[in-house]
């Protein structure tokens, strides 16, 4: 196969896991774009999940190379990511539909798809996460308090706690049509700060502590709601961390991938047959090592 250009030439050399596109249905027929990559490393179906919620919600996943992805892929977990009602890029009627849904249906979305990977055989309905960033952050710890819960456990990276501080946040803050659409879907919104007696599994909680766009205030709150339910919790704050991954220095890549993997093999307990991640074989060994 002939390829002109190489957008990523330091790849070239590794084996990278490729991703299946995916049009799943929603309990309801709602079609769910979704997005799986699955890891190679040895051993029979089914095996732990990782299901990645994207921010936004008014945003969207992409069929392409993600990091997050291959990371996990490589550690030997399958990931999905699913386009929920209330996504972009999909028609007004997907985006309208998560409309007052933020608790309901958008959640219900996510069980759906997870469901699709067990019924497969492609997942193990004992080793299942999910895991998000911002609104995705936000559907993690709704997920966490939900019962009968199908997660072992739950990330939430720059969640969201307490959605009437974040009106307020907002409320000083935009203008004009951004300014209606925040406030109205916040308003909307169950706080998980409120229902963290309800907590079911462990959760994993990592914020930057300059957060720009959810105040890292949000997982101070919910930590010491989490401390005082004495509900099992791990928190891993980002120094000098803003709130979106692209804005992130090495170092606190290294902070949150390292965190993250040892927290799914150890905490979380989805057991891969993979070594945990050390000072010996952390990721940035084996960056060093690299050809």
């Amino acid at each position: 196969q002939l390829s002109l250009f190489s957008v990523q030439p330091r790849l070239d050399d590794y084996d990278l896991a490729p991703m299946e596109s995916l049009d799943l249905k929603a309990w309801d027929g709602r079609r769910l774009p979704a997005y799986l990559t699955r890891t190679s490393v040895a051993g029979k179906e089914p095996k732990p999940l990782v299901l990645l919620v994207h921010g936004g919600p008014w945003a969207r996943d992409y069929w392409g190379l993600n990091p997050m992805h291959q990371l996990l892929a490589n550690r030997g977990y399958h990931a999905l990511s699913v386009n929920y009602r209330g996504s972009t890029g999909f028609g007004k009627a997907h985006l309208l539909a998560g409309e007052g849904e933020w608790y309901g249906r958008m959640q219900d979305d996510l069980v759906d798809a997870v469901n699709w990977a067990v019924a497969e055989g492609i997942a193990d309905p004992d080793r299942l996460v999910i895991m998000g960033g911002s609104y995705g952050g936000y559907a993690a710890l709704v997920a966490a308090s939900r019962s009968p819960n199908a997660y072992q456990c739950v990330i939430a990276g720059a969640a969201a706690s307490d959605p009437q501080m974040q009106v307020d946040y907002y409320r000083y803050r935009l203008r004009g049509s951004s300014k209606l659409e925040q406030l109205a879907m916040w308003d909307d919104s169950i706080s998980p700060l409120e229902e963290v007696d309800k907590v079911n599994v462990p959760i994993l909680l990592i914020h930057g502590d300059v957060d720009q766009r959810v105040p890292v205030e949000h997982a101070e709150k919910y930590l010491a709601k989490l401390e005082s339910a004495e509900k099992q919790h791990t928190y891993v704050e980002l120094e000098g961390a803003d709130h979106f991954s692209n804005t992130l220095f090495y170092d606190h890549k290294m902070l949150l991938y390292t965190s993250m993997l040892n927290y799914l093999g150890n905490e979380c307990g989805l057991k891969n047959g993979l070594k945990p991640i050390t000072p010996s074989n952390s990721l940035e060994a084996q960056v060093a090592q690299r050809p």
